[in-house]
């Protein structure tokens, strides 16, 4: 069992993306790739200061990645009048965004991403998972889960935050069941945003998050 802090949905315009980043850093965040740089600004969205220094492992989703680094690289290295800069190659590495959000996040101490092969699910329930047994092993305070999405338009970050015991503003309770609750919400990137919308609409009582992968048990979501 663990607790969930209030979920966290961000969505900027693509341009505006930088403007967020020195609204939450005080500067820019110079040589990061535009994922990692919405990655930073989640992250610190979604950890209250204080607890910034408390061991954190960080679990995250994307369909697309550092696309449009990886599309740049490619067009240099088969196009262009040049070898591609060093740069340019980690910009395509989505592990850069550890390091970069571990300057900000002293507490990171280890973070895995898990790639997407299709924009209309996510695997919530699996990372979840995840979270729950790294939690249970006693390995970490607090665990972060992420969603995030690039495209040319827009930056959007969808994030859980999970501990073992409540904060303040803890307003879940989460944990495995076999028991199938009245409200299953859909695996889908912007889970988080759901979990809003049915917390904005009720007091008490319970959802699922169903894992197509594991038919015999679900995540049960309480309100607290």
């Amino acid at each position: 069992m663990a607790y969930l802090n209030l979920p966290i949905s961000q969505h900027f315009a693509t341009g505006e993306l930088p403007a967020a980043v020195r609204a939450a850093l005080g500067k820019p965040l110079r040589r990061a790739a535009a994922i990692n740089q919405l990655a930073v600004v989640g992250a610190l969205a979604a950890v209250p200061e204080c607890r910034r220094q408390l061991s954190t492992a960080l679990l995250w989703q994307s369909t697309g990645g550092p696309r449009s680094e990886t599309q740049t690289l490619l067009r240099e290295v088969c196009a262009g009048s040049g070898e591609a800069m060093p740069y340019d190659f980690l910009a395509i590495q989505p592990a850069i965004a550890a390091p970069q959000i571990q300057g900000f996040l002293p507490g990171l101490q280890s973070a895995s991403y898990f790639p997407m092969d299709n924009e209309a699910t996510a695997q919530w329930a699996l990372v979840l998972n995840l979270a729950l047994n790294l939690l249970d092993e006693g390995r970490y305070a607090q665990i972060l889960c992420a969603h995030l999405e690039l495209t040319p338009e827009f930056a959007e970050g969808h994030w859980l935050n999970l501990s073992q015991t409540p904060l303040e503003n803890s307003v879940i309770r989460l944990q495995l069941t076999k028991h199938q609750a009245s409200e299953v919400l859909p695996n889908t990137p912007d889970f988080p945003r759901q979990l809003n919308y049915w917390l904005a609409r009720t007091a008490t009582g319970t959802l699922n998050l169903q894992s197509p992968l594991a038919y015999q048990q679900a995540l049960e979501f309480t309100r607290r």
